[in-house]
């Protein structure tokens, strides 16, 4: 509390202001302003106060991360601890009541949805940026760089369990008249089951092919809709990086900022991707990302539990930030890509209204 300037002589008031700053003091329930703090979301004369984790998706992560450091600087009374488990394992909490905020590299899935409602909570979803699943190998391997969807699938679906040689995919490929693999030790790494990269990839790549869109005859036999299981999976990126570049022959998939990173790094090499077989092979970059020219790009999100918005310190002050135009700064700065004009503009309006529930479309 700050004391305005008196002169010496007015007893009085001098003692009145006395009284005032004893009685601040033995208020330890009020805030600066004389009301109670948790309404005041615990902010202080000194700035807010508070804790709180945020999980779930490890591609978001280094976006939330370096958005958390930033506002800790400005904010030291705030503790905030940014995880990356996974999409599903970061909804899982969100939707447990354990987490005020949770990233995730997809949208939350029904089943998901339906346990927030289950428990009572309702969720603001706001899009965060686009990002581009790369396909990786090892800088070494010369013999590959560019891979269709239907490769992919040839090589990564469950039809392609206990395939140990790139040229064992050549059984699948040869069928529909697709690319023939050399014959070299197939090591496959990727992200797991809780992870949203390994759903979007699912959806996207395997999927696509299972359901005729990449020009192949669905009709003629039965393909199938899941990726292999017997492959090395982590839900941290820099350890699939570190499987890719260990091994000549590897493949696996991460999000574009951990893959461009490695590849600056000399430790992954990106591979161009076709949707069709005779597609045009598009390498991922920020342009052929933002524009959907690179045919795996997908959106990411935050979801943001409207309650504790409302209630828990720091909360709401920290998402003001991730949508502030600094905020939006470290979307890019980590290596993903920023978002059309208008997108931002919507994320941040639904975050004004506060508005809950599903409000995007993939």
């Amino acid at each position: 509390m700050s004391i305005s300037k008196m002169k010496s002589s007015n007893v009085l008031a001098l003692l009145f202001a006395l009284l005032m700053v004893a009685a601040s003091c033995g208020s330890s329930g009020d805030d600066a302003a004389g009301g109670d703090s948790s309404d005041a979301g615990g902010s202080t004369g000194d700035g807010l106060v508070g804790e709180f984790v945020v999980s779930g998706s490890s591609t978001v992560f280094p976006i939330v991360q370096k958005q958390a450091e930033e506002f800790a600087a400005a904010e030291p009374g705030m503790a905030i601890a940014v995880e990356g488990p996974g999409s599903g394992d970061g909804a899982r909490k969100f939707c447990a009541g354990e987490v005020p905020i949770a990233n995730a590299s997809r949208t939350l899935k029904a089943e998901e949805i339906a346990i927030c409602e289950e428990a009572g909570i309702e969720f603001i979803e706001l899009r965060r940026g686009i990002d581009g699943i790369s396909v990786i190998t090892s800088p070494d391997n010369d013999a590959i760089s560019c891979v269709s969807f239907n490769d992919l699938y040839a090589l990564l679906s469950d039809e392609a369990i206990g395939f140990g040689s790139w040229a064992d995919a050549n059984a699948l490929t040869s069928t529909w008249g697709g690319q023939e693999f050399p014959d070299a030790q197939l090591d496959v790494f990727g992200p797991g089951e809780e992870s949203g990269t390994f759903d979007s990839f699912n959806e996207i790549v395997i999927e696509s092919v299972a359901g005729g869109d990449t020009g192949l005859d669905t009709g003629s036999r039965e393909f199938v809709e899941i990726i292999r299981p017997d492959y090395t999976s982590s839900p941290d990126d820099n350890v699939i990086v570190e499987g890719i570049s260990s091994s000549q022959f590897s493949i696996g998939w991460v999000g574009f900022a951990f893959a461009q990173e490695a590849a600056n790094a000399g430790n992954a090499k990106l591979l161009a991707v076709s949707e069709q077989d005779d597609g045009e092979c598009v390498t991922p970059t920020a342009e052929t990302i933002a524009s959907a020219e690179f045919p795996i790009a997908r959106f990411l999100y935050t979801y943001v539990n409207a309650d504790a918005a409302a209630n828990q310190p720091g909360v709401a002050e920290f998402v003001d930030y991730m949508l502030s135009e600094e905020g939006y700064e470290s979307v890019s700065a980590v290596g993903y890509i920023d978002m059309p004009t208008e997108d931002i503009e919507k994320a941040n309006q639904l975050w004004a209204d506060r508005t809950t529930g599903q409000t995007w479309e993939e």
